[in-house]
């Protein structure tokens, strides 16, 4: 759906473009070649034509293509930092400059930090969009124990190793998380801290509910266990047993990654594959991290 309306939407840029050239060109003839009062009579005769919509239309393209865009979470893979219903805003600069006609990156401004939530085309099918948190970066191995939910990092670019330290909360905020049906789930909150600088909650079921048996495994390296070359990133959902992520399906190449989640500029009362309820108004403006 979203490749069509993309396609759909740069068309009649397109079209609506090359009528405003055409009038743009028209003027200046008829501005030397009319009187005064023909040429505004002409003039008013174009206020309501389709061209009008070009320049609107452009700068939105400008804003979704190098700024900003919009996207809605139809998942609970990244609670409790995303909801579903959530519609979030992409800063589409915040790592790569991104040619918008063939998705080729032009030239990079900076790159995903670990715990930057990423939108990104799916490298199984790159028409489908997901969103995830970057857990592993270039250099990393990571390594995931489904049983204890242990997760530990290791990097040999930076020469360093540290593990990722799991606070438990002492309670779910109820206003938060009741209306996602958390508490019948039995799952629980948990801080995830990397190396005492970047921290954020994600959602851990109090019984072993992986599947291991399907983790992506890399040749020659021990399951479980993921070596990031350049270029690649690992990534999971914050809801770390209900998340079709890098551990199941692999790495994802920097060029398929879209840009880094910002804000939720709206939000709607919603479960998965149902009508909407209300509206959320306190997630409304919330940064996301």
């Amino acid at each position: 759906m979203y490749n069509i309306f993309s396609t759909f939407f740069i068309l009649l840029m397109t079209f609506t473009g090359l009528i405003w050239i055409l009038q743009v060109i028209q003027n200046l003839y008829y501005k030397n070649h009319l009187t005064q009062k023909e040429y505004d009579n002409y003039k008013s005769k174009q206020e309501n034509s389709i061209s009008s919509f070009f320049p609107i239309l452009f700068f939105t393209f400008i804003f979704r293509a190098f700024i900003f865009e919009p996207f809605q979470i139809p998942s609970t893979s990244m609670l409790p930092s995303l909801f579903i219903g959530d519609y979030i805003l992409v800063k589409k600069f915040a790592y790569n400059i991104i040619n918008p006609f063939n998705q080729k990156i032009l030239f990079t401004i900076t790159h995903p930090l670990r715990g930057d939530i990423i939108i990104f085309k799916y490298p199984c099918n790159k028409k489908l969009n997901f969103v995830k948190r970057v857990i592993g970066i270039p250099g990393d191995t990571v390594k995931y124990n489904p049983f204890t939910k242990q997760l530990a990092i290791y990097n040999k670019y930076n020469k360093y190793s540290y593990l990722m330290n799991l606070v438990t909360y002492s309670k779910i905020i109820k206003n938060n998380f009741s209306e996602q049906n958390l508490l019948d789930l039995k799952n629980h909150v948990i801080m995830e801290e990397i190396n005492n600088a970047n921290h954020y909650n994600i959602l851990l079921s109090k019984k072993y509910t992986d599947q291991e048996k399907f983790y992506y495994k890399q040749k020659s390296v021990k399951l479980g266990t993921w070596i990031i070359p350049k270029g690649f990133y690992f990534v999971m959902g914050d809801n770390r047993d209900n998340s079709s992520d890098s551990r199941y399906w692999g790495l994802v190449p920097e060029s398929n990654i879209i840009g880094k989640v910002s804000i939720v500029w709206f939000s709607l009362e919603q479960n998965a594959n149902a009508w909407p309820t209300g509206i959320r108004f306190y997630r409304i403006g919330t940064i996301v991290k």
